[in-house]
């Protein structure tokens, strides 16, 4: 599901607590993103590249483990939504019980880059995934870089009946947390 790939594509691996993210640059402006985010879901058929993109769940169940270098450990299962807005971006929300608000991304396919891009919007910040697939091995790859030095490497698999993926995170080069992510259909 490619919209779920990325968990913190959505929200940086920022501290809710005692720490924030801050604005980066990015492909598309929070003003964009809100936009496209309140778009009502509606029966455009997705563009060739975008439909191929792993499964397509519009009710998903989301479990997220995070685990900090500094032995803090967070789970959290919630269900997601997904729909489709004029055949060029999903649209996924989740209600996070750890940053205690819906969190949104928003996927669609650059074909400048060939390849799949996601945002998250955290605060005011945006936050900016890239995804590469293996269609024919059901696998994928992902690279982000965000806020004040966060960037994030991860991997997953996808099946009809789920996905999981597995992305570290680093601050300034040094790993700051791993988030394993698996999602299901409801």
């Amino acid at each position: 599901m490619l919209a779920l790939s990325c968990c913190a594509g959505w929200c940086g691996p920022s501290d809710p607590v005692n720490g924030s993210a801050t604005a980066s640059p990015a492909q598309i402006t929070v003003e964009e993103f809100t936009k496209i985010a309140a778009e009502p879901g509606d029966d455009t058929p997705l563009q060739p590249q975008l439909a191929k993109a792993g499964p397509r769940w519009t009710n998903a169940t989301v479990t997220v483990a995070l685990k900090y270098q500094d032995g803090r450990v967070f789970n959290e299962q919630g269900a997601s939504v997904s729909r489709t807005v004029k055949g060029r971006y999903i649209v996924t929300t989740f209600d996070s019980q750890y940053y205690h608000q819906k969190m949104t991304a928003i996927s669609t396919f650059d074909e400048k880059v060939s390849a799949y891009k996601t945002w998250g919007l955290f605060g005011n910040m945006i936050s900016e995934q890239t995804s590469v697939y293996d269609f024919d091995k059901k696998i994928y790859a992902t690279s982000g870089a965000y806020g004040d030095g966060f960037t994030e490497l991860g991997v997953g698999s996808y099946t009809d009946k789920a996905e999981t993926s597995r992305t570290l995170a680093y601050k300034n080069g040094v790993l700051y947390l791993t988030r394993d992510v698996t999602v299901t259909p409801r």
